[in-house]
């Protein structure tokens, strides 16, 4: 019987940090697609309490940020089968992001 080990990662502080060097927008804007981003680039939906003439703070922002980096590690991780780096997984995570 095969086990397969599960790997365990998350976004290091580096990665969180390259994340937030692309720039803070406090009030929300269109892509060149229609696309309504906010804070750290993060696609505004229905579920996050922020509306189109809304002005978000830093803390607002990297709460945002959170939730996406949880939702990209957990659509990363299933696919690592085999030992990578941290900064390996920082660039999975992050161009899943992107």
């Amino acid at each position: 019987m095969l086990f397969r080990s599960r790997v365990t990662m998350n976004l290091s502080h580096k990665g969180y940090t390259k994340l937030r060097s692309k720039g803070f927008r406090a009030k929300p804007y269109r892509d060149e697609n229609g696309n309504l981003y906010v804070g750290y680039r993060h696609k505004l939906s229905d579920g996050d309490g922020v509306a189109y003439k809304d002005v978000i703070n830093a803390f607002k922002a990297s709460e945002l940020l959170i939730k996406d980096v949880e939702d990209a590690v957990a659509k990363v991780l299933p696919t690592v089968t085999s030992s990578i780096t941290q900064d390996e997984f920082d660039a999975l995570v992050i161009g899943t992001l992107n």
